[in-house]
């Protein structure tokens, strides 16, 4: 399909609601705040952040349908090769944003690998750190997103089929699901994670605030099918006009934007120490943040384009069609 100006700017929206919100707990502001049922969905404006792009993700899933021309397991290598490489470029810079923020910046050396050499190297390279009880690792706390991202669209297929055959309810199965597994996962966390005692007391001091300690609502994928199989369906069940619809004002800088929101969400975060650094610098609290945000942007620019450099190179260039090498969300 050809770049969709609804989801462009949908992803923008995303992106923009997760930064608001990191800012403002970083500072104190009530734009930072969780709101919902505790224990269920307890979110900031971040969480309704990411519940659109995991709807925009379904949505382009379906939308693309690319397991149907493929095969299934190229639609499993395209995905990995879209999501890893631009992950694997934001680590070192996720690692540098802990170090510097840990107090590289004062001059302390700050302990690089607190869970051990070999569990952050694995936690980072698969972005799998949440199946072990540790959210989103050390270094950059928003990675549970690939964990997630990742086994969603290893459900997607069967998902788009039955979609296809039964939409209403799937949608509805898919829903029942969802409650289910985020009530279970609130009152008594993970089946497969058994709880020492000192865990379940922490357990129970968690869910005073709202939420269960390692946070399964917000990465065990049976907790968040809905969203994703929202998106799948509405791609299937929208009218097509409705997603090319017409240009945007401003089209080159809205399509940029939509292209460096992942990017900024893998590397926003690490680098959030710097507000109040500026501040302590004497730059007001909006000047800070004014050249926090050009940070990031400049960062996540660079790192989207040495990306699409590798996507261009010989190694993508010499085992993949080109309709594989271009970035999905441009298709």
């Amino acid at each position: 399909m050809n770049r969709s100006p609804l989801l462009d700017s949908l992803r923008i929206l995303a992106i923009a609601l997760v930064l608001i919100a990191h800012i403002g707990q970083l500072l104190g502001h009530a734009s930072g705040d969780f709101f919902g049922l505790k224990n269920f969905y307890f979110v900031s404006l971040g969480g309704l952040g990411v519940s659109l792009f995991l709807v925009l993700s379904g949505a382009l899933a379906g939308l693309g349908n690319a397991s149907r021309r493929n095969g299934y397991p190229h639609y499993l290598l395209k995905k990995v090769m879209r999501i890893y490489p631009l992950y694997w470029l934001s680590v070192p810079l996720a690692m540098l944003g802990y170090a510097l923020g840990a107090g590289l910046l004062a001059g302390d050396v700050p302990e690089m690998f607190p869970n051990g050499f070999a569990t952050d190297l694995l936690g980072s390279l698969s972005g799998f750190y949440a199946w072990i009880g540790l959210w989103g690792g050390p270094y950059n706390p928003p990675s549970w997103y690939i964990s997630l991202i990742m086994s969603l669209y290893v459900l997607a297929p069967a998902m788009l089929w039955f979609m296809k055959r039964w939409p209403h309810r799937t949608l509805g199965a898919l829903l029942a699901i969802s409650l289910a597994a985020r009530y279970y996962v609130g009152q008594w966390g993970l089946p497969f994670m058994v709880p020492s005692l000192f865990e379940q007391v922490e357990g129970w001091l968690y869910r005073q605030y709202g939420f269960m300690p390692g946070r399964p609502g917000d990465w065990f994928p049976p907790c968040r099918l809905f969203e994703f199989g929202l998106g799948i369906y509405l791609a299937q069940n929208l009218p097509q006009a409705l997603w090319s619809g017409s240009r945007l004002p401003f089209g080159n800088a809205t399509r940029l934007l939509a292209d460096l929101s992942f990017p900024l969400f893998l590397i926003h975060y690490p680098f959030l120490f710097l507000v109040p650094s500026l501040m302590a610098q004497g730059l007001s609290e909006w000047l800070a943040i004014a050249v926090y945000l050009a940070l990031i942007l400049v960062a996540a620019f660079q790192i989207n384009t040495l990306e699409q450099r590798i996507r261009s190179g010989p190694l993508f260039s010499r085992r993949q069609p080109q309709s594989f090498r271009a970035p999905e969300a441009r298709r």
